[in-house]
């Protein structure tokens, strides 16, 4: 896959899915953007992505070389289908979709994300992470 530069525009979202997973289609947008001549802007590979891949059992750096060499996101879910058993996977799914921001901390999530203080509707860390993509990339005014 060719090298993404995520400081023009965002991964896909984080509800994404590709095999049956929640959030892989985002990693693979970093991973990519992690590969020479890509950029991660202010993304990373820690947090979610570093969890769903520690859950599936492929680390970070594995993830990222067999990225480089993919020619599809295809042939990504065919690499992780047998790592990715039904248990494994319904359960990152539903940590995904139920995790709170910071763990629950509201007020630590306010002063990572300032304008969530304003959004009292964002409650899954899902919907906060879209939103932030949202503020990052709004047209300036």
């Amino acid at each position: 896959m060719k090298p993404l530069d995520l400081s023009t525009h965002a991964p896909r979202s984080p509800r994404a899915e590709l095999g049956g997973i929640i959030f892989l289609p985002r990693t693979i947008d970093k991973a990519r953007a992690s590969l020479p001549g890509g950029k991660l802007g202010l993304y990373t590979m820690q947090g979610f992505s570093a969890m769903m891949l520690e859950a599936l059992g492929i680390s970070d750096e594995d993830f990222i070389i067999r990225v480089g060499a993919a020619s599809s996101d295809d042939e990504i879910a065919a690499f992780i289908q047998p790592m990715a058993d039904s248990e494994r996977v319904a359960a990152w799914n539903r940590l995904v979709l139920h995790r709170l921001p910071r763990n629950g901390d509201r007020a630590a999530a306010i002063v990572h994300y300032p304008w969530l203080a304003d959004r009292p509707d964002l409650i899954l860390a899902v919907d906060v992470l879209e939103e932030d993509d949202r503020q990052i990339f709004r047209p300036s005014p």
